[in-house]
């Protein structure tokens, strides 16, 4: 993936969005300054009943000093209760507008995006690294912010009451800080390639699912046992090396932080036995104020190694969020044209990324108001024709116009609402069949709907469904055959009712008797629209207005059928093949 300046600051990036919500982050930093203002005072009314009270033997202040202190740990938790609250809630703000924008960007995203990429991969990004960010944001908000108010506050007191114990409990903290940032820098990396080999085994789970009827049909169940384990052991040895880095620095910096505590206790007992000034109350405060600076250290310590792990979660979603969009609209589109589009395409020159030339000085004009057919042996470029219309990708060089306006000129949605299209591959939503239509147009009624059906020779089973319009089909349609999965898209062109056309071998994948069931439906819908027809069976496009041959991406012939077949060239011999084929 591309990797942008802002991108290496994940957790930074992350904190800014939480300033979108000031009043809930202010909120939240008020509450730990209260919760570490009474905690602080708690060492001070100890310090008060052992060093007064239990001299003086006076028991009823000793009621009144413990029902302080109890006090002060109830209105602490108080507090605290609702700082976490407040937090919560901050958080949940904060991980829905990281995922909204992740979205947001992701159907943003050209398909020469997900061209190279897995699929489980980019959901592993969309779901578990955001996760991993947000446990930053709810731990680092949460518990950081206490830790390090307590730490700094803590560390004065202790220095006002008693300067040289200072010195001691203050000494470890450079060389942990020190230690904190290596094993930062070090966890980063290691957590990175956790990260990508996660990515990695959400694809394989993602890729054995969708594949598995194929699985059954081959017997590959051993083989993915195998890929499946062999990711896991992958996954497992680099988790066990991020792992192991921490098992060596939590321990460490706790055992400095120990030295600390220990010098404290020497000191505190040395003065105490030494100085007649020195109470053991202000030895047990003092101890207290200790374990409060050390304490919020240990959990400072388990936040670098979240910190870590949610950098390189960060890394990876900000590498879609800043991932550059190279195929947008204008800032100031023309408005589609009104009459009928004839589409040209002008010099075009275009080739996927690490190919040869697909298409070369390509010159083709897809007629208004007929219908225009690509054929040619597999790789020719049929499809990438009509991906370049629909702005899938954009061409190299020359230009494709509509009505003489590039397509570049007009916004995207504006030229692809233009653009129906029924694919070799129907994708259907896991929804009803009513919604599935309805994505053509949302407001449609439920009578356009069944005159679409109609039109498209599959209303005959809807209405004989148990829910009709409200039958579930499964995901991608799975509960449907093809050929009625390939009539539902149909039904949905013709309530989309576009100007242009295309039909990307739309029959290729069913039997006789359907694909005469769709060619009726195909012929009703391609009146009055230009339609651009890719086909390898070429009596489906025999009656077409304008037949292209095309090999290596160049047109070798152009004419109807019956002049292609007094030509004798490439379109004859394939008719001549495909002829034979039948009888």
């Amino acid at each position: 993936m591309q990797k942008t300046e802002n991108s290496k600051n994940p957790i930074w990036r992350v904190s800014k969005y939480l300033l979108n919500y000031k009043l809930l982050f202010f909120s939240t930093l008020l509450s730990a300054v209260l919760v570490t203002l009474i905690g602080l005072g708690v060492p001070q009314a100890v310090q008060y009943v052992i060093g007064e009270i239990i001299i003086t033997k006076k028991t009823s202040d000793l009621l009144v000093g413990i029902s302080v202190i109890t006090a002060m740990y109830f209105f602490r938790e108080v507090f605290n209760c609702l700082r976490i609250r407040i937090n919560n809630t901050l958080e949940q703000k904060v991980l829905i507008d990281i995922r909204k924008t992740l979205h947001e960007k992701l159907l943003m995203l050209p398909v020469s995006f997900y061209d190279k990429r897995k699929s489980g991969d980019i959901s592993s990004r969309v779901i578990e690294d955001v996760t991993n960010v947000e446990r930053v944001i709810l731990d680092g908000t949460e518990q950081g912010i206490t830790a390090l108010l307590t730490i700094i506050g803590g560390s004065l007191i202790i220095f006002m009451k008693e300067p040289l114990m200072a010195i001691f409990v203050l000494s470890p903290l450079p060389l942990l800080f020190l230690m904190g940032l290596h094993h930062a820098k070090m966890s980063r990396l290691n957590w990175r390639e956790v990260r990508n080999s996660s990515g990695l085994l959400s694809s394989l789970l993602v890729e054995d699912i969708q594949g598995n009827r194929m699985i059954h049909a081959f017997d590959l169940t051993q083989r993915e046992k195998r890929r499946f384990a062999e990711q896991c052991n992958d996954f497992k040895k680099k988790s066990l090396k991020a792992m192991f880095r921490w098992s060596i620095h939590g321990p460490s910096t706790s055992f400095i932080a120990s030295l600390g505590l220990v010098a404290v206790i020497g000191t505190g007992s040395y003065l105490s036995m030494t100085t007649e000034t020195f109470t053991k109350g202000e030895l047990i405060a003092l101890l207290m104020y200790s374990h409060m600076v050390y304490d919020p250290i240990k959990v400072m310590n388990s936040l670098n190694n979240l910190i870590s792990v949610g950098r390189a979660s960060g890394d990876r979603v900000f590498e879609i969020i800043d991932y550059p969009i190279d195929i947008s609209s204008p800032e100031k589109p023309v408005s589609f044209p009104t009459k009928l589009p004839q589409v040209e395409y002008q010099n075009v020159s275009f080739r996927y990324d690490q190919r040869k030339g697909t298409i070369s000085k390509l010159n083709l004009t897809l007629t208004a108001g007929k219908v225009t057919a690509l054929v040619g042996h597999t790789g020719a470029g049929k499809s990438t024709i009509a991906n370049l219309l629909l702005r899938y990708y954009d061409v190299d060089s020359g230009a494709i116009t509509i009505n003489g306006n590039s397509i570049k000129d007009f916004s995207l949605t504006g030229l692809r609402t233009n653009i129906g299209i029924v694919s070799q591959d129907p994708f259907l939503f896991d929804t009803s069949i009513r919604n599935n239509i309805l994505v053509a147009n949302e407001n449609a009624t439920d009578e356009a709907i069944i005159e679409a059906l109609k039109l498209a020779n599959i209303w005959d089973f809807v209405k004989d469904l148990p829910d009709g319009l409200d039958t579930l089909i499964g995901e991608r349609g799975i509960r449907l055959s093809m050929g009625e999965k390939q009539r539902l898209t149909i039904a949905r062109v013709f309530l989309k009712n576009p100007p242009i056309l295309i039909l990307d071998e739309a029959t290729s994948s069913v039997d006789t008797l359907t694909e005469k069931k769709i060619q009726s439906a195909l012929k009703s819908l391609t009146n009055d629209r230009t339609v651009l027809i890719i086909a390898h069976r070429l009596s489906t496009i025999k009656d077409a207005d304008q037949i292209v041959v095309l090999k290596n991406g160049d047109i070798t012939e152009m004419g109807n059928h019956q002049s292609l077949i007094a030509k004798k060239g490439l379109y004859s011999n394939l008719w001549g093949y495909q002829q034979d084929v039948i009888s």
